[in-house]
């Protein structure tokens, strides 16, 4: 049985991502898909569960092994006791159909159905269009071709989740337009993404409206930022892709806190302590101090960069990354923020007792997470040497033994990349300046 269905009927997620209305037909004119909402503070329910294997199916967005990548750094952090393994099948130009790697069913039984998946994503679209309007054949073909790749993913992986993903935009907003009208056409393929995976009882995830979000987000404020989202009007940057994980994280039911924590000075007590454990809690003679070890780590975020600044204010990245502590009932003054000896930033008591977001300093924490990332990033590389070994040179000598080195090699690396996530104890002050 679909765990998708099984959840359907589940609150949280009709409010998430919502069970999408039928879709308009094929003749209707498309309109843009309402944008994503800012992520509810309540606490939802994770969709991947301990041994999955997600497999992201795609065209060379998917390719570019960037949202895919980051997703797996949100999960990683926010879940470093869940085993979880991702898999990237993109190829770049591939469309319903397949393309230069072979046709959709050579794709699948090569690069989809040996790894068992148990969740797969498709993010398709982009080239079915074939960068042109009003041309309805193109509309058609895609539902159908979407319609047997949907069938031949249940026909074969009958206990796997599906999640269809609304394909990404062209971007009309940031750049003038190369092709006016194409990301319309791109709607009318959500649309009909959305209707299929209704007949399927799955949900859908929409990237596109995330997106395009962003760039009117981006646009209305600092404009020479909001070009360098889609730089191609097609393919995100690392910035971009941001937006595409957290669409999807939301999508999946990822807890946007990663710990919170309520402090009492005065009493000398902690007030809450949502997935962390506060110890050894104790006034000193400028201030306070305790250790803290949280359930999760922070999004591993470049935090002096102006790309990550510009995503900070155009996105809820911020709402999605919480590490907040609040200190209540300190003495007036000014107090350093002291974490493992090392001063990480100042605060006066009236923000502290109004609460600090810890995710968004330079912190051990989340060095730690920039650590994992880099981690991500190394398997990544290596995914796609496995990929082009694969798909470009199936007749390359001793081509099985050369596969069976990279997947030890990236297991050695998973490895290392579960330890690397384990959170670790820190000793926290405030120190009065």
């Amino acid at each position: 049985m679909n765990r998708f269905k099984n959840l359907a009927r589940q609150a949280w997620f009709a409010l998430l991502c919502g069970l999408v209305p039928a879709a308009a037909p094929l003749s209707a004119q498309s309109t843009p898909r309402p944008l994503l909402s800012a992520p509810s503070t309540a606490h939802t329910t994770l969709l991947l569960h301990e041994g999955d294997r997600v497999l992201f199916y795609g065209d060379s967005i998917t390719a570019q092994r960037l949202y895919t990548r980051l997703l797996e750094d949100i999960i990683v952090s926010r879940y470093p006791t869940l085993h979880v393994e991702f898999f990237n099948a993109g190829v770049s130009g591939d469309t319903v159909n397949g393309g230069s790697a072979g046709d959709a069913t050579l794709r699948l039984r090569r690069d989809v159905f040996p790894y068992r998946p148990t969740v797969v994503t498709v993010m398709l679209g982009m080239n079915d269009g074939h960068y042109r309007t009003g041309n309805e054949a193109d509309r058609t073909a895609f539902h159908a071709g979407y319609a047997t790749l949907l069938d031949a993913l249940h026909t074969n992986l009958a206990s796997t989740s599906i999640f269809p993903l609304r394909p990404s935009p062209y971007d009309e907003i940031a750049h003038t337009p190369g092709i006016s009208g194409y990301n319309s056409v791109l709607i009318g393929f959500g649309d009909d993404v959305a209707l299929l995976a209704q007949q399927h009882a799955l949900h859908t995830c929409d990237l596109n409206g995330a997106m395009q979000f962003a760039l009117q987000e981006g646009v209305g404020l600092e404009p020479q930022f909001a070009g360098t989202l889609l730089p191609d009007r097609i393919h995100p940057s690392e910035a971009g892709h941001w937006i595409l994980a957290l669409a999807l994280a939301q999508c999946f039911g990822v807890d946007p806190t990663v710990s919170n924590v309520s402090l009492d000075a005065a009493d000398v007590k902690t007030l809450a302590a949502y997935k962390t454990a506060v110890t050894d809690l104790k006034k000193t003679s400028r201030g306070v101090e305790w250790t803290q070890l949280d359930a999760a780590l922070p999004l591993p975020l470049e935090l002096s960069s102006p790309e990550t600044n510009f995503l900070l204010k155009i996105s809820q990245l911020a709402a999605w990354d919480r590490q907040m502590l609040q200190v209540r009932r300190l003495p007036a003054a000014r107090y350093d923020l002291m974490i493992d000896g090392e001063k990480i930033s100042t605060f006066d008591s009236a923000a502290l007792e109004a609460g600090v977001n810890l995710a968004l300093l330079e912190t051990p924490m989340q060095k730690q997470s920039r650590a994992i990332d880099w981690k991500t990033d190394s398997r990544a590389k290596i995914s796609a040497t496995r990929f082009n070994l694969l798909t470009a040179s199936p007749a390359i000598q001793n081509l099985s033994d050369a596969l069976s080195a990279i997947d030890e090699l990236d297991r050695r690396m998973l490895n290392d990349e579960r330890q690397q996530a384990q959170p670790k104890p820190h000793h926290i002050s405030l120190m009065r300046e």
